[in-house]
């Protein structure tokens, strides 16, 4: 699958982590949209209808979990992965819709090779169900 065809939706509050991610992940080919809140990306998700949506894990007024799921709730076919700076355990709520510790990023992401990978075979995955 082509880059150009996978949309993600990029969901951190810090500027410069949004923007600098963003800008390698378009640099490699993907369609980008950036969210400083789960408030904001909430609004956006059905419209962009994203294949794969990376969220922060602690972000202002609603964190990455919570956003998560009721992003979910709305398009199931997205996939999703959380970013953090922190050690985090996955909770029982986003084991049910199916994330595993894979999906768990810590930050700084050093091998974004990976992360491009990754949002490629969840891309894959997402489009062959």
């Amino acid at each position: 699958m082509d880059c150009a065809d996978i949309s993600i939706l990029l969901v951190d509050d810090e500027v410069m982590i949004r923007d600098c991610m963003a800008a390698y992940l378009e640099d490699e080919g993907f369609r980008v949209h950036g969210a400083a809140s789960g408030e904001e990306a909430l609004e956006s998700i059905v419209s962009l209808s994203p294949d794969v949506c990376i969220s922060d894990l602690r972000l202002p007024g609603m964190n990455g979990e919570e956003f998560i799921s009721r992003a979910y709730a709305l398009c199931p076919d997205t996939g999703y992965l959380l970013h953090t700076g922190t050690l985090y355990s996955l909770s029982d709520e986003l084991r049910t819709i199916g994330m595993t510790t894979d999906d768990v990023l810590l930050k700084p992401v050093h091998n974004l090779s990976k992360l491009v990978t990754k949002i490629r075979h969840i891309a894959t995955a997402g489009r062959s169900m």
